[in-house]
């Protein structure tokens, strides 16, 4: 005999579940998520809403697991959202501490899709927005191989970055022209000459992977491979993508670069800033 894995009780053989006991908890988990957001939007105390959700908590069958989750999700939509018009405002980030006492979720969980690191940044270009230096609560774990300049102040860290840089393919194209003749059975020997020109095609080409650091002056990067310092005012262009930023940096013999793997966002706003 099998058991419901919701209420713990006969669910038949061949059965893991109740249908109307799943029923339960897809509503409960709907209604858990309802009620978290609109807490969000309306910047309202949660606390206000604990014994709501206790009760639907304990009638929908709702574990631990699948609550945590629900929170989470409901904060990641929630940072995303209160960042759609700009940083974080001070009500905001109010709601957001008051969302983390709540809940007493682990700063490692909520910040799974780095929506933690998010809050830290919104308030360092809110910082930076108001002509202050930003000193970000941030923690350095592991080396840090940069040597910074005299007055010069740490913004963020980013881990495992892949550099690319512009690199030129050069490559002959044309045609073959000859005749075939048979040498054997089944194996054929093509004589002829080769005409064709040279075409250069450009390509990014993956240099190594690393550190880079944001000061108010510099973006650094640091790999075995290679190391550079890139000063903002250097900076020509740049371009903001979903896994990354591209660079030019003003130079003769400077090539386009693609940082992957940073916070496209963050990067491209403290630079365009602070330039």
């Amino acid at each position: 005999m099998g058991k419901c894995k919701y209420c713990g009780q006969d669910a038949g053989f061949f059965h893991s579940k109740h249908e109307e006991c799943e029923k339960k908890f897809n509503q409960g988990l709907a209604s858990i998520k309802q009620i978290v957001s609109t807490c969000f939007t309306n910047k309202e105390d949660f606390y206000l809403k604990d014994r709501e959700i206790k009760n639907i908590v304990e009638s929908s069958h709702i574990d631990n697991t699948a609550l945590q989750q629900i929170y989470c999700s409901v904060f990641d939509d929630a940072i995303d959202n209160y960042l759609n018009d700009g940083v974080i405002d001070t009500q905001e980030n109010q709601t957001v501490a008051r969302f983390m006492q709540f809940t007493g979720l682990p700063q490692s969980v909520l910040n799974a899709n780095q929506s933690l690191e998010k809050v830290v940044q919104s308030k360092v270009l809110q910082d930076i927005l108001q002509g202050n230096v930003p000193a970000p609560n941030i923690t350095i774990n592991g080396d840090f191989p940069f040597l910074l300049g005299k007055g010069e102040h740490l913004i963020w860290l980013f881990r495992n970055i892949t550099l690319h840089q512009q690199k030129v393919q050069r490559e002959f194209v044309g045609r073959s022209r000859g005749v075939s003749v048979r040498v054997m059975k089944g194996v054929y020997y093509r004589t002829g000459g080769f005409k064709g020109h040279p075409v250069e095609t450009t390509v990014m080409q993956r240099i190594g992977i690393g550190s880079v650091c944001l000061t108010d002056k510099n973006l650094y990067f640091a790999s075995p491979e290679k190391s550079l310092k890139v000063p903002f005012t250097k900076i020509l262009s740049i371009d903001s993508y979903s896994n990354g930023i591209g660079l030019q940096k003003d130079g003769a013999s400077d090539k386009p670069m693609f940082l992957e793997g940073l916070n496209s966002w963050f990067t491209y706003n403290v630079i365009a800033n602070l330039k």
